[in-house]
């Protein structure tokens, strides 16, 4: 009887010692898994990265955010004919004016992968509240879309607002192209196929705009040479291109130079103001950028906060709270300003 007893009761932890080894078998198995298929596909990293950061801000894609008032905000205006639910754009300008405003076409970051045309909204308020429209694009992302998508989508952004921006207090003749981070990378080389033929047919894309039409460029932290960007360390960035061009070795990708700017930039380029933190890893490509733009007589305006205390990062100029955050704003005001017409 009691050999009995002691067999049930033996019998009974390894029962429990089998419940919660399961588990952890099944939870090794899944991490093994994650490690084999980050190999093989970019998709599993950035459906990580994208449900982290849903996680972590939930709410960052609210359309309800308070506006400022007297700034009209008019959302999901479709630019493109073929109706793909990326092809949208938000507009914010001021909802009285005497006359049309210049008019800031902008290309939001997120390594290609992530982010959304409302990521800006704040930043789009401020610039409005200073007499300009401006216009957050959507774009199609990678890895679901590949290069070159979002540039071709971004020209036909340059053509709806050209043709429309008057609708909603825009000066068509005064545009400037901006964008942040991959963004910036995206508008570099939008305004690159605006003002060289030469990439537009290699592209095979018309050009929608004349070199003149562009009023300048504002690039915030980009990548503009894409050879040499994994150098920087920047973090993620093999997974971000890896997503974008399609190929994993995306050293190998044998349009890699046409995507990077400082190949591509001639003398026609417009005016371009063009910034970056003093810690942020991509720092060095928009000093390149800046110094290829310098040596074919372009007018650049640099601001780079090389001899600041304040430690500023990847996208430091969207907090609008900091001392750098204003200086940026305002010097970006005053180079649009500069170049309007």
């Amino acid at each position: 009887m009691q050999s009995k007893l002691e067999t049930k009761r033996t019998g009974a932890k390894g029962f429990k010692r089998k419940r919660y080894w399961i588990p952890s078998v099944v939870l090794i198995l899944i991490i093994g898994f994650i490690g084999v298929g980050t190999q093989w596909t970019p998709k599993i990293t950035v459906f990580l990265l994208k449900s982290l950061i849903e996680t972590a801000n939930p709410d960052m894609n609210n359309k309800d955010t308070m506006l400022s008032d007297g700034i009209t905000r008019v959302v999901d205006v479709l630019y493109a004919d073929e109706g793909r639910n990326d092809s949208t754009l938000d507009i914010y300008y001021p909802s009285v004016t005497s006359e049309p405003l210049p008019v800031v076409l902008w290309v939001h970051g997120g390594g290609w992968v992530l982010g959304d045309k409302a990521d800006i909204t704040e930043y789009a308020v401020q610039l409005a509240k200073q007499g300009y429209v401006v216009v957050s694009m959507n774009y199609a992302l990678a890895p679901d879309t590949t290069y070159p998508t979002p540039v071709i989508q971004t020209n036909q952004a340059l053509m709806y607002v050209k043709n429309h921006v008057s609708e909603y207090q825009g000066d068509p003749d005064n545009i400037f192209l901006a964008g942040n981070s991959a963004g910036a990378q995206i508008a570099s080389q939008t305004a690159a196929v605006v003002t060289n033929p030469s990439l537009a047919k290699l592209m095979n894309i018309t050009r929608v705009a004349q070199p003149d039409d562009l009023r300048g460029v504002l690039l915030f932290c980009g990548p503009y040479n894409l050879s040499t960007v994994a150098e920087t360390g920047f973090p993620l960035i093999r997974t971000f291109l890896w997503s974008y061009t399609g190929v994993k070795t995306f050293e190998d990708y044998p349009r890699l130079n046409e995507m990077s700017t400082v190949l591509q930039v001639t003398a026609a380029y417009p005016p371009a103001f063009i910034t970056s933190g003093n810690v942020d890893p991509l720092t060095s490509q928009s000093i390149e950028l800046a110094q290829v733009l310098k040596r074919l007589d372009v007018d650049t305006e640099t601001l780079f906060f090389s001899n600041s205390s304040e430690k500023l990062g990847h996208d430091y100029q969207f907090d609008l709270k900091s001392d750098a955050g204003q200086q940026a704003i305002r010097s970006a005001v005053r180079f649009m300003q500069q170049y309007s017409r």
